[in-house]
Parts: C-alpha cells; structure tokens; sequence
C-alpha cells in the first residue's frame, strides 16, 4: 500500500494524523489542505488519531483555526 507520509491532501483519511495545515483554492468547498502523517510515537500533530493518546502538547501556529497546540503522540 502506498504510503501517503507527507503528502497534502483535502481531506485526513483514516489511519492518518496531519501536522500542518493551509489555505489552498484546490480543495473545492474545502478551503484548507492537510499535511497527512502516519502515526508514530513522538510526533508532534494537529490532531489525536483514534486508538492513540499523547504525553505533552506544545503551542503552535501551523495547525491553523483548530487549536493553537500540537500534541506529541504516544501508540
């Protein structure tokens, strides 16, 4: 299976986490794209992906109107 690690996409499919995210015109409706991530302990992202959990969070400006924090996940 092919490997979306880093790629930008619309939308965060299952599986994937995003730690950046911008305003793009390509996304349709969708005003902003996502910097898709796979899941590893230590990485700092926007978002918690179902089944994982995290130790520290930090202040960011990268994951746009979501939040001002990235989280550091823990598997």
């Amino acid at each position: 299976m092919l490997s979306l690690d880093g790629t930008w996409a619309c939308s965060v499919p299952s599986g994937y986490t995003w730690d950046q995210v911008e305003p793009t015109g390509t996304c349709g409706s969708l005003s902003y794209r996502y910097r898709l991530r796979t899941p590893v302990n230590g990485l700092w992202a926007c978002a918690i992906p179902f089944g994982w959990t995290y130790d520290s969070i930090r202040a960011t400006s990268v994951c746009g109107t979501t939040g001002p924090y990235q989280y550091r996940l823990l598997g």
